[in-house]
């Protein structure tokens, strides 16, 4: 009798272990919350009421701080000068909100569907030095990372253009084939950004590249050619 007793108790824990189990995993899954998936399905005022009286109990709520910034990108112009003026409003916040918000700005950088938001979470993101948004960061050169579906005037290069600068200032070095690929560009201003990025980010690797350059054609006419960056950029990877 004692045997069986023990047995039954034995099946008990080991069910009650697999429940157990089955919830972890369950824990595990990321839930959004009632803001984020009021933003996604398109319901922009009913996400910034909650938002906004979230953040009436708890002024450093996260997803709210980031949903309340993303519409209010979205009510703007969308242009490039509007997310960069909005970006320098937000910096203080940012700053003082800290770690916390780096997961949002990150899902918003790497999915949203507008590309205004896009850019804005990515300048967000470079208030901060860790890992984790570096690796946010890098992942807008994956082949599969293509624009939301509200563009703008916000393109796909000038997200990366952006990126790489970030990332160059970061040390990064694997983003040297990218700042290549964009010094490529057709545009002169991207030409003339990675050019820029490759002095900062000083991978000897990139003087071949630079020198090659130092004979570009295009901008002549302009107040400083590609040509004239790139040999500053040069001279300034030399001297290291």
């Amino acid at each position: 009798m004692k045997k069986i007793i023990v047995l039954r108790s034995t099946v008990i824990v080991l069910f009650f272990s697999l429940v157990l189990g089955c919830n972890i995993s369950v824990e595990k899954k990321e839930q959004l919350s009632e803001v984020e998936q009021l933003y996604n399905q398109g319901q922009y005022t009913n996400a910034l009421n909650i938002a906004r009286f979230n953040l009436s109990k708890n002024p450093k709520d996260p997803a709210s701080i980031i949903t309340v910034w993303k519409i209010q990108v979205i009510q703007s112009t969308k242009s490039f000068d509007f997310v960069q003026q909005f970006y320098f409003l937000a910096q203080p916040k940012v700053r003082e909100s800290g770690s916390p918000l780096i997961p949002y700005l990150g899902k918003a950088l790497l999915n949203d569907r507008q590309n205004a938001v896009r850019l804005f979470c990515l300048y967000c993101l470079s208030e901060f030095q860790d890992t984790v948004s570096t690796n946010y960061i890098i992942r807008i050169f994956e082949p599969n990372n293509t624009l939301g579906d509200k563009s703008g005037n916000i393109t796909l290069e000038i997200l990366r253009m952006e990126a790489a600068t970030i990332l160059a200032g970061r040390q990064y070095t694997p983003v040297f084939d990218h700042l290549v690929t964009l010094a490529g560009s057709q545009d002169q201003e991207i030409r003339a950004r990675a050019v820029t990025a490759m002095g900062i980010l000083g991978d000897k690797r990139a003087i071949p590249v630079l020198e090659k350059m130092t004979g570009d054609p295009y901008g002549q006419g302009s107040v400083r050619s590609v040509a004239e960056i790139a040999d500053s950029a040069l001279a300034k990877i030399k001297r290291r």
